[in-house]
Parts: C-alpha cells; structure tokens; sequence
C-alpha cells in the first residue's frame, strides 16, 4: 500500500512551498506597508514641531482692567465700529461693560477703545447696565455703515424684560441708540422681551 502514496507526495511537496511562498509574501508585504506607514506618520511628526494654534492672549490680549477685565461676556460682532476700514470686535458684556476691541499696530496688541470717558464717541457702545448677552452688526439702513444691535437681558431671562436693548448708530460724531429716539418710544420700537441671541438676515438679497 505504501507505493500508492509515493505519487501523491510529488504533488504535494509543490503545493506546500507554494502555499508558505504566498504566505511568506503577504507577511513580508504587510510589514513593508506598516514600516512605509509608520515613516510617514514620523515624517508628518517631524513636521509638524509646533502646534497648529497657539494661544497669543498673553501678547495680544492679557488681563487689563480696561482692555480685557475680568468678567462674564456673551457673544461678539466683528464689525469696523470706527470707520477707519479696519474691523474691530465687539464683546458684549454680561456683568460689566461691552468691550470694543481694536488692533494697536503700534503696541502690537488689542486696546479698547469703548473707554469710560463721556467725551469718547464710543462711551454710549459700553451700556454697563445692560447685561448684554448678544450682539450682531449690520448696515440696516443701507447707508455704508453697519449699526450694532446689543440684546440686553437685564437678569431677566423669561417674560418681560426690565431693560430694553439697543440700536447704536453713528450719528453726530458719536454713537446713539436709536432706540432711545422720540419716535420710536412712542411707537414702543424697543424690545422688551428677555432673549438669548440676536442675527441680521437680509431676506430679499438686495445687491446695493
């Protein structure tokens, strides 16, 4: 019986060196592929030394009582609040005034320029007894500059609001609440509902 196997041993003797031959090969290529993976990933590492981000607060923005006060703040606007073309942020300011923060190109750093002083033309934009908790900007009434709506919330955070919130528009030099105009008190423009945020949708698409 045993010379009936010597054939059958010619035919696997192949099949066996065929089947290490192709195992042996997808190791040896799956060990290629994890050692090119792994030195890109070591590339991309060597690279990348430094953080995407970093954080400049320290440089731009740190701690001021004037420029950066420690306080709760609800939302920003970017809008260019002074004219110049450059655009500053407006911080809306829940238990303290609203910030209007503008690049010092000079002193590398961001200064406010909405500062307690009744003479500025800012004065009215820091509203400290508004508790804002929102803020949008946009041309409203198309004539190139975009006026700065504040939702004020005045502890109230349901039902009637027991502070209204405000419109500012530039006008005579400085900025005034709209709001606050004769007309619109009578007409009782002003909202005084509690909110939580605020936007400015141009509906129809207008092109100017």
């Amino acid at each position: 019986m045993l010379p009936n196997y010597m054939p059958l041993n010619k035919h696997v003797k192949p099949l066996l060196r065929t089947v290490k031959d192709i195992f042996f090969s997808h190791v040896t290529m799956s060990v290629w592929m994890i050692a090119v993976a792994l030195c890109l990933v070591g590339q991309c590492l060597a690279q990348r030394s430094e953080p995407m981000f970093v954080s400049v607060t320290q440089s731009v923005l740190p701690p001021d009582y004037e420029n950066n006060p420690t306080q709760l703040n609800y939302g920003v606007a970017v809008t260019d609040v002074d004219g110049d073309g450059d655009l500053e942020i407006f911080v809306a300011g829940y238990n303290g005034p609203n910030l209007v923060l503008k690049y010092d190109k000079v002193k590398k750093r961001l200064v406010n320029i909405a500062v307690d002083n009744r003479s500025s033309p800012y004065y009215a934009l820091r509203d400290r007894q508004g508790n804002a908790i929102g803020v949008t900007a946009c041309d409203i009434d198309g004539d190139g500059r975009e006026e700065i709506y504040v939702l004020n919330s005045n502890n109230a955070f349901s039902g009637r609001a027991t502070y209204t919130d405000k419109l500012f528009k530039f006008r005579n030099g400085r900025f005034e609440d709209l709001l606050n105009d004769e007309i619109n008190e009578q007409r009782d423009v002003a909202n005084r509902m509690a909110g939580r945020s605020v936007a400015c949708v141009d509906r129809k698409c207008r092109q100017q």
